[in-house]
């Protein structure tokens, strides 16, 4: 059964709908997923979306979790998957470059709103989950040591914490592009991959998918796929990590490097390596007039995290925070 099945709705409204309950972490509710809607450009009111939301329960894509919000059924996860694919084409890039433009971090003064990915996590594993993050952020495969902790119940943009868990926000590099391309400099996050770590470097890819294209965040890929070792890398030096690339003009080489070194001294990392103009960087190919930039990934630490099994549900590039309120891990 296809969406416009159901007269006088919008296909391409249900659809944003659809994307918004999905990438929510927790159940989601009419208000929130207005906010989303209207920062994706979708003026839709409370009461329109609960309109369109008793739709899509009747279509069976959508089905009410309590007083919590909405969740998507299987039958909803598969229209969103196989409706409108060649328009999901490029969704993600398109994604990333909204956030890039809303993230307004300065380096300088340590202000300004910072790209987050978000994790959930029972309160019974969340010392334990510190724990790992700090050992993380210790040998350098995250952005930053910088969180912001939620406690149950508490809501930021469109998460919502449920109760006896903890949310977890960790910074996404994603931000360091929005910082690149605020200097007027273009900026496009091309690839994210398996980076291979040996005796505590990292020396190429082993795997990568690009964004240009991409129906899905390669990151979740990833992490969907259960192929990293991040805990092997933090604690025995070799293992395989999530990175990912971005290039920018050789033009805007020497202002980007000095972007980097602001960044750094601000506790914004992560940078693997820099490469030469017009050539691949740790074996991941780069255009023409191009130089290219590895970060690791800031969802690294809670990867490693899952991998000595804590269940945890994380959500890549979600959400937006003041990066004031946000603390170091030590």
């Amino acid at each position: 059964m296809k969406l416009l099945s159901k007269a006088h709705v919008s296909q391409r409204r249900l659809i944003e709908i659809l994307r918004v309950i999905e990438n929510a972490s927790t159940p989601i509710g009419a208000r929130a997923i207005s906010d989303c809607l209207s920062s994706r450009g979708y003026d839709l009111g409370e009461r329109a979306v609960r309109y369109n939301l008793k739709i899509l329960d009747e279509l069976g894509f959508t089905k009410k979790k309590g007083y919590s919000g909405r969740v998507l059924t299987p039958l909803g996860s598969r229209e969103l998957n196989d409706a409108l694919v060649d328009d999901r084409i490029g969704f993600v890039n398109t994604r990333i470059e909204e956030y890039m433009f809303r993230t307004s971090f300065d380096p300088k003064t340590c202000r300004g709103d910072v790209i987050a990915n978000t994790s959930i996590v029972d309160k019974s594993n969340a010392e334990r989950v510190f724990e790992i993050l700090e050992n993380a952020f210790g040998a350098g495969y995250t952005i930053s040591r910088r969180v912001l902790i939620l406690d149950e119940e508490e809501c930021v943009c469109n998460l919502e914490i449920p109760r006896g868990s903890l949310g977890i926000a960790t910074l996404c590099s994603i931000t360091l592009d929005g910082m690149i391309m605020k200097r007027g400099i273009p900026v496009l996050t091309s690839f994210a991959g398996l980076a291979k770590v040996t005796e505590r470097q990292t020396s190429g890819f082993t795997d990568l998918i690009a964004y240009a294209g991409s129906s899905l965040d390669p990151i979740k890929v990833f992490m969907g796929r259960r192929v990293t070792s991040v805990a092997d890398a933090i604690s025995k030096g070799s293992g395989t990590v999530l990175a990912n690339v971005r290039e920018v003009p050789v033009a805007a080489s020497s202002l980007v490097r000095s972007l980097l070194d602001e960044a750094g001294k601000a506790g914004m990392d992560g940078l693997i390596e820099i490469g030469e103009p017009s050539e691949p960087i740790l074996s991941c190919p780069v255009g023409s007039g191009k130089i290219g930039i590895a970060f690791y990934a800031g969802v690294n630490g809670v990867v490693a995290a899952e991998e000595s099994g804590i269940e945890m549900k994380t959500a890549p590039i979600s959400i937006l925070i003041d990066y004031a309120k946000t603390r170091e891990l030590k």
